[in-house]
């Protein structure tokens, strides 16, 4: 019993000092790596934000296209009918 909790405190202990010792590389090492990688990420939100901004443009400018159209159409029937009605009104008189 005492052998076996002498052998937890000495490898608790050393892990601690591994640990104490080696964080601050780590972090120095990694801090570089840890930016890169964040900017790389906020590229890609940026371009897939910008992505979805175009679509969204292609989209209502589809919609308004096909608005304009479907008012085109309704100028272009309305003047056929009045020409319709301008020349019954010819043949009659």
């Amino acid at each position: 019993m005492i052998q076996r909790s002498l052998q937890r405190v000495i490898v608790g202990s050393a892990v601690a000092f591994a640990a104490a010792t080696i964080l601050p590389i780590a972090k120095e090492t990694l801090k570089p790596v840890i930016g890169q990688l964040s900017r790389q990420m906020k590229f890609y939100i940026v371009s897939a934000k910008e992505g979805l901004e175009d679509m969204v443009a292609e989209v209502k400018m589809e919609r308004m296209k096909k608005y304009i159209d479907q008012d085109t159409s309704m100028i272009i029937d309305y003047e056929d009918i009045l020409q319709e009605q301008d020349e019954q009104k010819a043949q009659n008189y």
